[in-house]
């Protein structure tokens, strides 16, 4: 196996298309190539390697294997803190993942607290009129519905459209995902 940086951009590549593709098996496989290839020229602590575990977990949250989603998004997220302190997008990003396969496993406590993670450092970074805090907010918002505390599922969930409905004027799909998840929480 050639060990390049352009080798493992491209294995990285092969690995997203086969996991929007849906074929996970390749998925894994390319983008493990791409982190042993990242591994060996970089070591541990790069943001190359990083990505690769962010990969990584995102593949095996889609295939339900959120044993090992948490694992690697946690790995992503050890080096990107070494790397840029707590207060950086790739940061947010991991803490965002992990919320969201927490609320996947249904642990919701730890879902809304990386979730929340994730706003603090997005909000403090952007302010509170950027996509991804509205994220963060419509993120919110649905691990409140699980938790059957509709109250604040609607709170977060408004405050993402709002903020939608500022960047991106009526007619977006962001804003229809928006009216979409109010009404299923009305519902």
């Amino acid at each position: 196996m050639k060990t390049t940086p352009t080798v493992a951009t491209s294995y990285n590549n092969l690995g997203q298309i086969y996991q929007e593709q849906g074929n996970s098996e390749q998925a894994v496989e390319y983008t493990n190539k791409a982190l042993a290839i990242n591994f060996k020229l970089f070591g541990e602590n790069h943001l190359t390697v990083a990505t690769s575990y962010n990969n990584l977990g995102q593949i095996y949250q889609e295939q339900g294997n959120s044993e090992q989603a948490v694992e690697y998004t946690n790995k992503a997220l050890a080096i990107n803190f070494k790397l840029f302190g707590e207060n950086h997008p790739t940061v947010a990003t991991s803490y965002n993942n992990l919320g969201q396969i927490y609320r996947e496993q249904g642990n919701l406590e730890q879902a809304v607290e990386y979730t929340n993670k994730a706003l603090a450092i997005n909000f403090k970074l952007f302010g509170d009129n950027h996509p991804t805090v509205a994220t963060s907010y419509n993120n919110l918002g649905q691990i409140y519905q699980g938790q059957g505390n509709l109250e604040q599922a609607v709170e977060y969930t408004k405050k993402a459209l709002d903020i939608h409905l500022r960047l991106f004027g009526e007619n977006h799909p962001k804003v229809a995902g928006d009216y979409n998840n109010l009404g299923t929480i009305y519902q």
